[in-house]
């Protein structure tokens, strides 16, 4: 008796609890993106479903439909056994997301379909946004070409009637008019046809021929005479030259130079004669040390020359014998408190004659030899304002040989120990 009331509970349907599984498509669920036209086929379709008659299978269960290999007869089961058998539940379900995953896959398609389709929409935009400035550049550029060859056919224009009214005036003045002018329309065409375009010419540019004639031939005079004044001067240095070679041959260049002191020119009336002579004389000074200066570059270069061609060791034993030369040279010897001057190490390649002096001798205002002074007067600067009373170090100097510090110090006496470790 009790167990009928339990067996009639579990005949009782009970409801399917809806569950969510990863990448299952919600029900009810609308695609934003769709086209409204995917979407009347969608409704069209759900139209028909709703319409199919009661005997034709549910779409959700043709799974439950297909033929079986084994060869048995194929039985048809109805929703309500599908919605009492877990197996079919699971099944449908699984049916279901498949059918959701293929709709997820079209919407996703239809997205990147569309997507490509903007792309291209784009870029057709784009190549006709182009081609239009393309054919507005072509139009402006067109009209620009116009606006010249109408610029230019105006100036044509003008010219054209500035001849033809010269040519009237001219025909007027004539005797035979119809025939001139007959001639003149000849010419009219032929002007037209070989008349160059005006250019406009400012009017500091308006230079007549005479005028640049004139200009051209002012700077070929002055070039003229620029050679000229160039071949005279190179003339008058030959004639110095050999003047100065005949002179010399002679034996009278020196005379020349000394009878010619180079003084500070202070004369407020100065005679051309002898400043004619005293260039000649610096001329012959500058031609002479030119050539003085040419040969001793030559001669330098030939024995750099010859000691390339030398062996090492024979240009190393040269080198040793001039600088022994040079060591043995008399360099001086410097009187009592004679002043020092130092020469100094560099320029001293130059040949100049200052550099030749010597400088370990005294000087013209210096006392030749102080030892033979007075005591008193054997100080630098006697009788000058910046004068000292002392000489020099070695006269001044106060210590004695028998001082402590000059003995060596004292040998130390204490003996050794022995040391166990020694």
């Amino acid at each position: 008796m009790a167990s009928r009331p339990t067996a009639r509970r579990e005949n009782i349907p009970k409801a399917q609890a809806k569950r969510y599984r990863a990448g299952q498509v919600p029900e009810n669920y609308v695609d934003d993106l769709s086209d409204s036209s995917e979407e009347e086929e969608e409704e069209e379709q759900q139209q028909l479903q709703q319409h199919r008659p009661s005997h034709e299978p549910s779409r959700s269960l043709q799974f439950a439909q297909k033929e079986v290999v084994t060869g048995l007869k194929q039985v048809e089961i109805s929703e309500k056994e599908a919605a009492s058998d877990r197996r079919l539940r699971r099944l449908r379900q699984a049916q279901q997301q498949q059918q959701d995953s293929v709709e997820t896959d079209d919407a996703g398609r239809r997205r990147r379909r569309r997507q490509v389709e903007e792309e291209q929409d784009e870029e057709e935009n784009a190549n006709e946004e182009e081609k239009a400035r393309e054919r507005l550049r072509m139009k402006q550029k067109a009209l620009q070409q116009q606006r010249e060859q109408e610029e230019e056919m105006r100036l044509r224009q003008a010219a054209m009637r500035i001849q033809t009214q010269d040519e009237e005036d001219e025909d007027e003045e004539g005797e035979s008019s119809s025939e001139y002018e007959t001639d003149s329309d000849d010419s009219e065409e032929d002007a037209l046809q070989s008349m160059p375009k005006p250019v406009f010419i400012p009017k500091a540019h308006r230079d007549t021929v005479i005028k640049q004639e004139e200009l051209q031939r002012q700077e070929e005079e002055r070039e003229r005479k620029l050679q000229e004044e160039l071949e005279a001067r190179k003339q008058q240095s030959h004639a110095l030259l050999a003047e100065e070679l005949r002179k010399e041959r002679e034996g009278e260049t020196d005379k020349d130079l000394s009878a010619h002191v180079m003084d500070v020119d202070d004369t407020d009336n100065p005679d051309d004669v002898e400043e004619f002579e005293a260039w000649k004389v610096r001329e012959l000074k500058r031609i002479k040390r030119d050539r003085e200066e040419r040969i001793a570059r030559e001669r330098e270069e030939e024995e750099i020359e010859r000691r390339r061609q030398l062996p090492e060791d024979v240009r190393l034993q040269l080198d040793m014998e001039e600088a022994e030369k040079t060591r043995q040279k008399d360099k001086g010897q410097q009187t009592f408190m004679q002043k020092y001057y130092h020469k100094g190490a560099f320029y001293q390649d130059s040949g100049d004659e200052v550099f030749q002096r010597d400088y370990s001798a005294p000087t013209v205002d210096e006392v030749r030899n102080k030892e033979l002074l007075p005591k008193v007067m054997q100080v630098k600067n006697f009788g000058l304002a910046g004068r000292t009373k002392w000489t020099h170090l070695v006269n001044e100097d106060t210590s004695t040989k028998d001082d402590p510090w000059n003995n060596p110090l004292a040998p130390n006496k204490r003996r050794k120990r022995n040391d166990k470790y020694d």
